[in-house]
């Protein structure tokens, strides 16, 4: 049974950033820990926020990770994905995107 659904940007900006390679090291660490047939990962088009990828969101929670490298794959998936908590340091900030110049907020 399916817990949890992990989407990783394919867009064109994230894909550059190099998501592919973390979307192989994350099917990958979820086959070795047995995990591949309760978290279904999905490749998805553009989120939009290309200066921030590679992005992956975990759901059914809905956390929002930026800047994702494979290295942290492992961490991600035992905090967040086996334990339930959210890995705080790479969860999209809304202060990581710069305002266009003369805007605040």
């Amino acid at each position: 049974m399916i817990r949890s659904h992990v989407l990783i940007c394919g867009g064109t900006g994230c894909t550059s950033s190099g998501s592919a390679t973390l979307l192989s090291a994350l099917e990958e660490e979820l086959k070795i820990r047995g995990l591949d047939d309760e978290i279904k990962v999905v490749k998805t088009g553009c989120f939009g926020l290309c200066e921030l990828g590679p992005i992956m969101i975990v759901y059914p929670e809905g956390t929002f990770y930026s800047r994702v490298t494979p290295e942290v794959i492992p961490e991600i998936v035992e905090e967040h994905l086996l334990k339930g908590r959210p890995v705080t340091r790479l969860v999209y900030d809304e202060t990581d995107v710069p305002l266009p110049e003369g805007q605040s907020v």
